[in-house]
Formats: structure tokens, C-alpha cells, sequence
């Protein structure tokens, strides 16, 4: 009975040894495979076998299990910064878009435009006679007028791009947890048995993995193996069922409010219809991308709305080279009289942006947040749209509708621009003053060619402080402070200069640009240590396996020798014994 106990013992060792075998033959060949993990034959001691005296005789080894070295800790880990990796990339490469449209380092940039469009009026304010002054305020205010359009297209164009690039992000994220279901199907299927499917499981976390570069997920995993996957609350999968993700077109921008020039579009949960936002990862950077995207809009339809409002309103203060002036009118093209009934008089000078004969009126929903431009016209009637409500311009139709009145294209076009000053300047100009009140102050316009101060209220517009102006008490305050009674906001950049205002949203542009490439930098840094971290524990040592592979090719070959050994003792025994008696 021994005898073959020992024989069967044996057996057993050669095939725990092959077997140990294989499986470092294993892990060399995947050694280089994405996501494997190392693997381990687990040996445990089979039952002993007792002789007739009582005692325990061993019978062997016998493999438990194969196993995975995988740290589960460092897996939550690596989720959860890959999630932040794939946020921080994204966003540094939308920055690098925007930053590239508002490039200042060459001569097509808005504050080359804008500086150079400073300058003309400038010149213009020593030069007022000069025909060729004011053509050059003309042209400056075109390019400086294409520089914001240009800007508005490439971010409208952004956002277009980023959409797209969501929609296939969302495909591949229905497919990767169609994958994981899959597996989640067959693992459960292989590992009835009480085996453990490693190989399929090391392609799970592979998936896992990626997933997790596109969404923030954690990962759990039920008493049958399978995985369930969670984000922000939601399960997305649970075993062999998932939830699936639908990029639905939603309607124009301009249905929320502000006007973007693109069809907006939602992520949602198929199942249940409700809007889907990770917390993180690269399809949350994507939808916080459109909303730069959409912020950077509002700044240039900002500075093109000033333009068309406070900018028309103080050029329209001034006289150009023919000098009219025409009767006030009110909201309903009524003419307005003074407290002694005479009709109160004012430049009858042409807006510089937009169309002859109409007022663009600046305004703020304060509910929704967010300005719009009315158009009244020269019979006091506000423009209509075309479901008959009063036309509201917002977003990029502002930006769309800045261009350089049409009027200065005619022969002797320059002759409209307004240089010099309709307003008696030795009066102290305070706060908000009434069109009668202006008018006690209007002058005649004589033969004033000469005469550049409007041009020189023109051009602080763009660089000083509107406090200051205010403070300074002359004519062009009527301007500035148009809007003060009605809204809470002076005007549509808030009360500040051109240049100030440009130059504060663009140094907020490179500050966030900045510590988002910090972010990206650093989070490379605690990649690198997590994924040491795991290769620490699942990776493949080849010296470590080579020396396996030596201790088990010894094991398998001892093992052998003493099965012969044996062998030998029962061949003698059975064959070589029994003789006695004949």
C-alpha cells in the first residue's frame, strides 16, 4: 500500500512541477502583453493517507489554484488619476486651440487690430482735416472689426470640433462596456467550475482601464466575478448588464439665450432619459471645453457690442465734415421739446458700426444672465424677428453684425467720421445727463474741420479708465454712462477700457492655460508612480521567472528520478521475490 502511495506521490510532484512550468512559460511569453498579469500555481498538501498501524503517510501536492498578482488598491488608484489625466489632457489641448485663435505674437490678432485701430484715431485727433486720416480710421476699424469675427468663427468652429469628437468618444465608451459585459458572460461561465479565468480577466481590466480615461468609474466585483461599474452614483454595468450613453441633438444655441452659432448637443442615459455628466476624465473636459469655448464667444461679442453701443453713442456726440444736426426723438419717433417747448436738437451723426439711421441698444437679462443688443429705428419702432418679437442680438449674431457702416464705402465716405466736438467741453459733466441737458451744451459746428476732440474721446475709450473719464467731468461721460440708470452694468464691458478689458480675459486665459499644463505635468509624475506601483506587483521579473523556471525544472527532475527509483523497487518486488517453496 505504501509502495504505490509513494509511486502516486511522486506523480503528483511531477505534475505540480510541470505544471509550475507552464506557467512561468507563461508570464515569459506575456511578459510584453498589455495588462497581463503575473501568474502562480498555488500548491496545497493533499490529505494524508494512514497505514494500519496508525500512522500518516503523505500522498503528495496538489495545485489549489493559479492566481493573478494584482493589487486591487493600485488598480482604484490608477482609475481613479487616469480619469484625472485624461480631464488635464483634454483641457491643456482645448486651451492650446483657443490660445493659438487669440494669438497676439502676429499682425492678424485682435490687439494688433485693436492697437492699431487706437492709433488711428489718435493720429486723427492732430490730423482732424487730413482725408487720409480719417480714411485710415475707416480701414483700422475694418480689420479690427474681422479680427473679432475671425476670432468668433474659430471658436464657434471649436465647439463644432469638440462635439464631433464627443460623439465618438461616446461610441467608444458603449463599446467598451459592451466588451466588459462580454467578458463579464464568459468569465462567469469558465469559473463555475471553481477555476479562475485569469487571462480573461486581465483583458477585463484592460477595458477598465480605458474606460476609466473617459469617465471617472469605480469598479466592484459581485460574488460570481463578474464587474460592476459605477459613476458618479450611476451603475453603468451590473454583471451582463449595462446602461447605454446617447449623444442627442439638442436645438440652437440661441434657445438657452446667448447666441453661439452651433446646435448643442447632450449626453444622456438611454434608459432612463436623464442628461449624463462624469465628474471627470475626458468626456467631462470635453463639456467643459464647450463652455470656454462659449465664455471666450461672450468676451468678443462683448467688445463688438461696446462697439456698437457706447462707441457709436460717443462718435455720434461728435460732428463729422457736414455738421447736421437733427431733432431728438423718443421711443416712438415722437419729436422731443425742452421744458420751454422747443425741440431739443442733436448731431445728426452716423453710427461708425452698423447701419445709418438706427440705435443699437445694449441690454442685460438679468434672470438668465446673460446681454443682448435691440435695434430701434429712426421711427422709434424696435426690429422685429421673424416670429414678430423685438429682434435680440446675442452671442455671435453681435459679433456677425459689427462692420464698419456701409455709408463710409461712398466717395467721399471719410467726410461721415466724427472728429470733432458737438458738446461745449468748459461745462462739468456729471453722471447720467438727459438729451435736454445735453442740449443746452450743443454748439454749432461752423468750420470746424480742423477739430479733433471728439477723436480724442474716441480714443480713451480705449485705454483709460471709465472712472476717470467720469471724474474728469467732460461731454463724452454722457456716453459711458448711458446705460448707468437702467442696468447694473455701465456698459457691455463692465467699465472698462477696450484694451483693459481685452488684455484682462487674455491674461486669464494664459493663467488657466498655465496651470493646466502644471496639472498636466504633475499628474504625468504620480502616473508614473502608480504605474510602477502596480508593475511592482502584477509585472513579469524575468530574473524572478528564470529562477522559477530553474527551481521547478529540478523539482520536476527529482521528482522524476525518484518515481523511476520506485518503479525499480515494485519491478524487484513483483518480479524478483516469491520464490520460496519451489
Amino acid at each position: 500500500m505504501s509502495t504505490f502511495t509513494g509511486l502516486n506521490t511522486m506523480v503528483r510532484g511531477v505534475y505540480i512541477n510541470q505544471l509550475q512550468l507552464n506557467t512561468v512559460g507563461h508570464n515569459i511569453t506575456n511578459a510584453d502583453t498589455e495588462g497581463y498579469s503575473r501568474q502562480s500555481v498555488n500548491p496545497v498538501a493533499t490529505k494524508a493517507d494512514y497505514t494500519t498501524s496508525g500512522l500518516a503517510v503523505g500522498t503528495g501536492v496538489d495545485a489549489a489554484s493559479i492566481t493573478r498578482a494584482r493589487d486591487i488598491y493600485a488598480d482604484v488608484q490608477f482609475r481613479s488619476e487616469t480619469a484625472k489625466e485624461g480631464y488635464y489632457d483634454m483641457c491643456a489641448k482645448n486651451f492650446d486651440k483657443v490660445e493659438a485663435i487669440f494669438n497676439d505674437t502676429h499682425e492678424s490678432g485682435i490687439e494688433n487690430s485693436l492697437q492699431e485701430f487706437y492709433k488711428a484715431w489718435l493720429n486723427l485727433s492732430v490730423n482732424a482735416s487730413d482725408s487720409a486720416a480719417r480714411t485710415a480710421v475707416i480701414e483700422k476699424g475694418k480689420a479690427y472689426a474681422d479680427s473679432l469675427e475671425t476670432a468668433g468663427i474659430q471658436l464657434r468652429d471649436q465647439i463644432k470640433d469638440v462635439y464631433d469628437q464627443m460623439e465618438i468618444h461616446v461610441t467608444d465608451i458603449n463599446q467598451i462596456m459592451e466588451d466588459i459585459v462580454n467578458i463579464n458572460r464568459t468569465i462567469i461561465a469558465k469559473e463555475s467550475g471553481g477555476a479562475y479565468a485569469n487571462d480573461l480577466r486581465d483583458q477585463r481590466d484592460v477595458l477598465a482601464d480605458k474606460l476609466s480615461k473617459y469617465i471617472n468609474i469605480g469598479v466592484h466585483e459581485s460574488q460570481y466575478g463578474a464587474y460592476e461599474i459605477h459613476c458618479g452614483g450611476i451603475t453603468l454595468i451590473s454583471g451582463v448588464d449595462r446602461l447605454h450613453l446617447d449623444f442627442a441633438k439638442g436645438v440652437n444655441s440661441s434657445e438657452y439665450g446667448v447666441d453661439y452659432g452651433v446646435i448643442d448637443y447632450t449626453v444622456n442615459i438611454r434608459e432612463s432619459k436623464v442628461n449624463f455628466f462624469p465628474e471627470s476624465g475626458m468626456l467631462r473636459a470635453e463639456m467643459d471645453a464647450i463652455d470656454q469655448c462659449r465664455h471666450y464667444i461672450e468676451d468678443v461679442a462683448n467688445m463688438s457690442a461696446f462697439m456698437m453701443t457706447t462707441f457709436n453713442d460717443q462718435h455720434k456726440q461728435g460732428y463729422d465734415l457736414v455738421g447736421n444736426t437733427r431733432a431728438a426723438t423718443d421711443e416712438n419717433g415722437n419729436t422731443k421739446y425742452d421744458s420751454n417747448g422747443k425741440a431739443i436738437s442733436v448731431p445728426d451723426t452716423k453710427n461708425f458700426f452698423g447701419e445709418t439711421g438706427v440705435e443699437y441698444i445694449y441690454n442685460y437679462d438679468e434672470v438668465n444672465k446673460y446681454a443682448y443688443l435691440t435695434i430701434r429705428e429712426s421711427s422709434g419702432v424696435y426690429r422685429k424677428d421673424e416670429r414678430g418679437d423685438i429682434l435680440k442680438l446675442s452671442g455671435v449674431k453681435i459679433i456677425g453684425a459689427l462692420a464698419t457702416n456701409a455709408d463710409f464705402e461712398e466717395t467721399g465716405g471719410y467726410k461721415y467720421v466724427a472728429a470733432a466736438s458737438a458738446y461745449d467741453n468748459n461745462e462739468n459733466y456729471t453722471g447720467v445727463m438727459s438729451e435736454e441737458d445735453m442740449q443746452k451744451h450743443l454748439i454749432d459746428w461752423g468750420e470746424r474741420t480742423a477739430d479733433g476732440t471728439n477723436a480724442v474721446y474716441m480714443s480713451e475709450l480705449f485705454n483709460m479708465s471709465f472712472d476717470n473719464i467720469v471724474s474728469a467731468g467732460r461731454s463724452n461721460v454722457h456716453a459711458i454712462t448711458k446705460y448707468a440708470d437702467v442696468q447694473k452694468t455701465v456698459n457691455a464691458l463692465g467699465g472698462l477700457g477696450l484694451n483693459a478689458y481685452y488684455k484682462s480675459e487674455m491674461t486669464k486665459l494664459s493663467v488657466a492655460a498655465n496651470a493646466m499644463d502644471t496639472n498636466v505635468n504633475e499628474q504625468a509624475l504620480i502616473m508614473d508612480q502608480i504605474q510602477n506601483w502596480r508593475d511592482a506587483t502584477n509585472g513579469v521579473d524575468w530574473n524572478e521567472e528564470l529562477a522559477d523556471m530553474i527551481k521547478y525544472q529540478k523539482g520536476f527532475g527529482a521528482c522524476s528520478r525518484c518515481l523511476t527509483a520506485m518503479d525499480d523497487c515494485l519491478d524487484r518486488l513483483v518480479n524478483n521475490t516469491g520464490v520460496v517453496g519451489r
